[in-house]
């Protein structure tokens, strides 16, 4: 009996040990300011020119007009505010912070307004802006890290504790 008993345990060991465990959702805490190293990691993938898209990317900046709603689509209504940022190499590119009402917020921001974001980067291959920051919010994947977005030093959303 003991011996079945330590079998038993041991194969279920074994396969707790060969599930991979899933990375727990990081919180990186929003900066102090707004610098050209906020923007590094942004300023790196944008000199490789990506196509496709990159977690845990911060990026910070003003924006260069009130944002604007994007009505619609598969995931819902989404808010879009366009920043001006200065990259770590000092050139000055427009990038859009997209939030998703549903799973952030309305999220908006007037013109001239500081906005920090943190989520996953994507690149359009065409249009004004260089590149894109959304799912700015608690993490929905594998990998990511819990993200956000701070208009005016409001932080949405303001956790992600369960």
């Amino acid at each position: 009996m003991k011996r079945e008993f330590y079998g038993l345990l041991l194969a279920g060991s074994l396969v707790v040990l060969a599930v991979p465990l899933a990375r727990a959702a990081s919180d990186v805490p929003v900066p102090a300011k707004c610098s050209a190293e906020v923007n590094q990691k942004l300023t790196e993938l944008l000199a490789s020119a990506p196509s496709g898209t990159v977690d845990n990317v911060m990026v910070c900046g003003m924006t260069v007009s009130a944002s604007r709603t994007q009505r619609g689509g598969p995931h819902g209504d989404h808010q879009i505010l366009p920043l001006r940022v200065t990259t770590s190499t000092g050139d000055v590119r427009l990038i859009e912070v997209v939030t998703n009402d549903d799973l952030d917020g309305r999220v908006t921001a007037g013109p001239n307004t500081p906005v920090f974001a943190y989520g996953q980067a994507f690149f359009p291959s065409r249009g004004r802006f260089a590149a894109g920051i959304h799912d700015v919010h608690c993490a929905t994947h594998r990998g990511a890290d819990n993200g956000w977005v701070v208009v005016n030093g409001d932080k949405h959303p303001a956790s992600c504790s369960r």
